[in-house]
């Protein structure tokens, strides 16, 4: 049959798809100059850089380089100013024999003659700096486990009150506090003790400032036995109920965090705010018919509440919440203590039926009448010293077991039970962490001995050293040779050669100096003192003649 021959003037647009050409028909020569214009028709990636011409002009381009790889050239360049340095040594002052330690590990170095000379093996340099250390404070109510920073406070038994004090240590200015205020209780019923609040925040601080601690203790219930109300710490309220609770809980005490100006007052009132830098608020006792309002938030939660109106004004029977200004309001037909206090909740109404007490916190919860239940006490985050922060109340202690340093067998916070024996909220829990910066060491670094070929007279160091701090040469930087293997040292008067990197603080040092006072010997050494300021040392090359 005859061949039909076909232009590109055949086709209509759209005729010959992708499934009509076979791979590789589209060669480079079919193609126009040109032809491919688009960037979105060149796949990411496609573009290597062996496709790329050996010499582009990128000066109408902004090229980025990563941080990581730009420091790491910083520091190439460094040493390349450094063993320029090192040439310098045998072509300007014929020196003719010497030592290269651009440290690598401490094999060039004699630890023995050395002292706090502390080598960093990750990034290779030796610094007058110890390493920091980090502290942890674990406050219950009566027990501490950071012997070395903190004293622990006594509670002997239920609503009685202590104080725990945390020492900030030496290089520490910020401290970040976890408080879980102390749970709300229940009588023999069929309610919960409200859940106390959790505040974190971080704290600026002085070392050698002490710290007051306060931790919440839970609420007391009727199992426990008193013939009184149940009462507990740092505030809560006592249960009503008759004057003897059968069938309430008392509030949870709030947690505290404060400075401390007083070497023996284990209580606190209103003269104590000003001090006051975070708190978490304690849970409410539950009544006989409602449970307990949860502690925390800038505003308890009124009792009764799950999960609860965050409000300062009572639900009828039920007492309202602390808040930032006030204490929550008393139930309906409440006694004039009924409406909570700074730090301290009301007591539930002991004339009419069996009331839970309010949770104390900075502000605290309103007691419960008429059988109902008393109210949350509030959180506090605002000391100046408190840099940030964030409180959130809590239903039963539930969600305080994904914060840092929480026990989940121990239940911190959380709202008694009225299944579990005794009916006692759970008690509070305060963690204090802190990071102390490395301290500034006198530090002596000091060679191994090096045996040269004859008694050399003259000698200089070459020193590659970067600034943490501002060290004056000569003063927080001394470096001296010997050539007795250490017996005798003479000062050299180090010079600054300039930054080798403009002014990022990475510079070498150098300096030439006459040894030939010194008894005679072939044993070299150099040895770098550093003092006051912070210094890095990266390597020392020492030559003589």
């Amino acid at each position: 049959m005859a061949l039909t021959k076909y232009t590109r003037n055949s086709f209509k647009d759209g005729e010959v798809k992708t499934a009509n050409i076979n791979d590789g028909a589209v060669t480079n020569a079919k193609l126009g100059d040109d032809a491919v214009a688009a960037a979105a028709k060149i796949t990411d990636g496609t573009i290597t850089a062996d496709d790329l011409s050996s010499t582009l002009d990128l000066s109408s381009k902004t090229v980025t380089i990563p941080d990581a790889s730009f420091n790491n050239q910083f520091y190439n360049v460094g040493l390349l100013g450094f063993k320029m340095a090192v040439t310098e040594s045998l072509t300007v002052f014929n020196l003719v024999d010497g030592v290269v330690d651009e440290f690598h590990d401490e094999s060039g170095t004699d630890e023995a003659e050395g002292s706090n000379d502390l080598y960093c093996a990750s990034s290779d340099f030796y610094q007058n700096q110890t390493s920091p250390v980090s502290y942890a404070g674990n406050f219950g109510v009566a027990s501490v486990t950071e012997e070395d920073t903190s004293e622990a406070g006594t509670n002997p038994a239920q609503g009685t009150t202590c104080r725990a004090q945390f020492t900030v240590p030496t290089g520490v200015t910020q401290v970040t506090a976890r408080l879980f205020g102390g749970g709300g209780g229940t009588g023999n019923n069929s309610q919960n003790g409200g859940g106390a609040g959790f505040s974190e925040g971080e704290m600026t601080v002085t070392p050698g400032q002490v710290l007051d601690i306060f931790v919440g203790e839970g609420g007391g219930g009727d199992s426990e036995g008193a013939p009184s109300p149940p009462t507990t710490l740092n505030g809560g309220g006592v249960g009503g109920g008759f004057g003897t609770g059968p069938e309430a809980g008392g509030g949870g005490g709030g947690s505290f965090i404060l400075a401390s100006e007083s070497a023996s007052s284990d209580t606190l009132s209103a003269p104590d705010a000003p001090k006051l830098f975070i708190a978490a608020g304690g849970g409410g006792g539950a009544g006989e018919l409602t449970s307990g309002g949860s502690g925390g938030g800038l505003v308890g939660n009124a009792g009764g509440s799950d999960p609860g109106a965050e409000q300062t004004t009572n639900l009828g029977g039920e007492g309202g919440g602390g808040g930032q200004t006030t204490g929550g309001v008393g139930g309906d037909n409440e006694i004039a203590q009924g409406t909570g206090a700074i730090f301290e909740g009301g007591q539930g109404d002991p004339g009419f039926g069996a009331a839970g007490g309010g949770g104390g916190g900075y502000y605290g919860g309103g007691g419960g009448s008429n059988e109902e239940a008393g109210g949350g006490g509030s959180a506090y985050l605002g000391h100046p010293q408190l840099t940030s922060g964030t409180t959130d109340d809590n239903d039963g202690g539930r969600f305080q077991s994904s914060q840092p340093g929480y026990d989940p067998t121990a239940k911190y916070g959380g709202g008694a039970d009225y299944n579990a024996p005794g009916y006692r909220g759970y008690d509070g829990y305060i963690l204090l962490t802190a990071t102390g910066t490395g301290s500034t060491t006198s530090t002596t670094i000091v060679s191994n001995a090096f045996t040269a070929n004859s008694a050399p007279s003259t000698s200089r160091i070459v020193v590659f050293q970067e600034n943490v701090d501002t060290p004056t040469l000569n003063t927080d930087i001394i470096a001296s040779i010997s050539r007795d293997g250490g017996s005798n040292f003479t000062n050299v008067t180090l010079v600054d050669e300039g930054y080798v990197t403009g002014s990022s603080g990475q510079r070498v040092l150098a300096g030439l100096v006459d040894i030939s006072g010194q008894p005679s010997g072939t044993s070299m050494r150099w040895k770098l003192a550093l003092a006051n300021d912070v210094s890095k040392i990266h390597g020392v090359s020492l030559s003589w003649a």
